[in-house]
């Protein structure tokens, strides 16, 4: 008797064998997948700051008294979607929020350069 086929043990074997790959696979695609929703939240807030900055430095004048009183300026993010200087529709991409009504907070170093930290809401 000729056979082509494969027994149910042969196709049992088959689908140990790639469900055992899938199994150790698995936790690395996760780990890539979290890996790139850091490296786009790091991405979006890295923007938001650069559109901080140039909002502080087009209006500078606005700003000077601050500096030099406490050296914390606070900005909405909806001022900056206002502004046209930020999207309206930007989302966080760890909460799928919109971003509108997070802040960033400038430190005015000693040489004038700004540190922006990132709050959400």
């Amino acid at each position: 008797m000729n056979n082509k086929g494969f027994t149910l043990i042969e196709l049992v074997a088959i689908v140990l064998v790639i469900a055992a790959m899938f199994l150790v696979s698995f936790p690395s695609l996760l780990n890539l997948s979290k890996k790139d929703e850091e490296k786009k939240y790091d991405s979006m807030v890295e923007t938001l700051c650069l559109a901080g900055e140039t909002y502080i430095y087009n209006n500078e004048s606005d700003f000077k008294n601050l500096m030099v009183v406490d050296n914390k300026i606070e900005i909405v993010i909806s001022e900056l979607v206002i502004n046209e200087m930020v999207k309206k529709d930007t989302t966080n991409p760890k909460t799928n929020k919109s971003v509108e009504n997070d802040k960033l907070i400038y430190t005015v170093l000693s040489d004038k350069s700004l540190n922006c930290e990132y709050k959400e809401g």
